[in-house]
């Protein structure tokens, strides 16, 4: 009888301690995790009561991502909108009811939330929470031409390819466009007929970044890393002259003619070596 009892009270302690571990897991290491996760119902509409930072252009004024007020349930609440659609979707993404997100909206998520870790928004956080009213996230501002933009998205058109313009002296981007493009507006209810597209470009889908996620051969732009390298071997010098063979299209060696010239100079540009330090020496930003 005894050792029946111990058994079950063995029992009855392993299900407590499994119960104690099982609850503390859930509580303190898995939280953030199931915070995160898209289909959490709580954090969807939480993040909507939030009054998101707007994202402006390079101008200060013309405003890329803003906010629209709607009262659901009794509760005041903020979805996205963005005033401009087209004009720079690839940089500002998107974020939508499902909590679906891309772009800056993305990656600057908890500073236009107001939920990041800067010690002024935790006190004017904090504050708005004490007094009952709207949180407030922080405005976002880009370097984005929106002139310079709307004439690379005008070029591009109909075309599978990409434009970018930085200022080389910080790297400040002032044209990111990619083409095909998407409205952000409709990502919410055609996501679907967005993420597919047609057309001939591989991929097709306009939420394809070409300018950032494309894959391009360096062509002809690479010769200034080999004409730096030459420079930096101490063996050349701007006014160095090399010997090379030209050549040109034909079916095979043997059938080419066998009148071409056995040799010419090219001289190495004067400018390699002034590119070579300021591109060797400089991170640029986006």
């Amino acid at each position: 009888m005894n050792a029946q009892i111990s058994r079950l009270a063995l029992i009855g302690l392993a299900l407590i301690v499994a119960l104690i571990l099982g609850t503390t897991y859930w509580q303190a290491w898995a939280s953030a995790g199931l915070a995160d996760r898209q289909d959490n119902a709580i954090q969807r509409v939480a993040q909507f009561t939030i009054e998101r930072g707007k994202i402006y252009a390079g101008d200060g004024h013309t405003l890329l991502a803003t906010n629209v007020r709607k009262r659901v349930g009794g509760q005041t609440l903020y979805f996205r909108r963005y005033p401009f659609g087209t004009l720079a979707p690839h940089v500002v993404g998107y974020s939508t009811q499902s909590r679906s997100q891309a772009g800056l909206e993305r990656s600057y998520n908890d500073y236009l939330t107001g939920s990041n870790s800067n010690l002024t928004t935790v006190f004017h956080t904090a504050i708005d929470r004490l007094k009952g009213v709207t949180v407030k996230g922080n405005d976002l501002y880009t370097t984005i031409n929106p002139r310079a933009q709307r004439l690379a998205n005008s070029l591009l058109a109909g075309k599978c390819a990409a434009a970018v313009a930085l200022e080389p002296s910080t790297g400040k981007v002032f044209v990111l466009a990619s083409s095909p493009t998407y409205d952000p507006n409709l990502v919410e209810r055609h996501f679907g007929r967005i993420a597919t597209g047609q057309g001939p470009c591989k991929p097709n889908t306009p939420l394809f970044d070409r300018a950032t996620q494309g894959l391009y051969a360096p062509g002809s732009t690479f010769k200034v890393v080999t004409a730096s390298a030459a420079l930096d071997t101490g063996r050349f010098t701007p006014d160095s002259s090399t010997r090379g063979t030209p050549t040109r299209p034909g079916p095979s060696p043997s059938a080419r003619s066998t009148s071409r010239p056995r040799s010419s100079t090219r001289s190495t540009p004067s400018s390699a070596r002034s590119a070579w330090p300021s591109a060797r020496g400089r991170s640029s930003t986006t």
